[in-house]
């Protein structure tokens, strides 16, 4: 891309201000090209992405999805297996026993405690509201 008036002008498709090496310098008609135009511009910015030169700029994005895919490959081969883990530790952490008998117990025990405070308070109230004592 040059810097003649047509480069100025040329309104790109979606695709090609998506995926383009070079920045376009207007956003597409299309409302979701625009958006993400709009989000790619911000990304390359802020980062500094618009200054470098292509294959700079293809060596850093490069880099930058070699990276997240290997951080996405690891919390895929690593989540599965620690799940159980994180739950009895959950549980141990909240209630005091990773049970999951006891840990149920202690939330049927609490919920029934809450639901018979809660009915005795708007019985109360009821009874005061019906009673008309201010």
């Amino acid at each position: 891309m040059g810097n003649t008036y047509e480069d100025w002008t040329r309104v790109p498709t979606t695709a090609g201000a998506l995926f383009g090496i070079e920045l376009p310098y207007r956003p597409p008609k299309n409302a979701l090209g625009a958006f993400l135009w709009r989000r790619r511009f911000w990304l390359e910015t802020t980062s500094g992405l618009s200054l470098l030169e292509p294959w700079e700029k293809i060596l850093v994005l490069a880099i930058f999805y070699l990276l997240l895919t290997l951080v996405f490959t690891g919390l895929y081969k690593f989540v599965p297996q620690q799940a159980p883990l994180l739950y009895h530790r959950l549980l141990y952490y909240f209630f005091g026993n990773d049970d999951p008998a006891a840990h149920a117990h202690a939330v049927a025990s609490a919920s029934t405690a809450v639901s018979a405070r809660h009915f005795a308070g708007v019985a109360d109230w009821i009874q005061h509201n019906v009673s008309h004592e201010l």
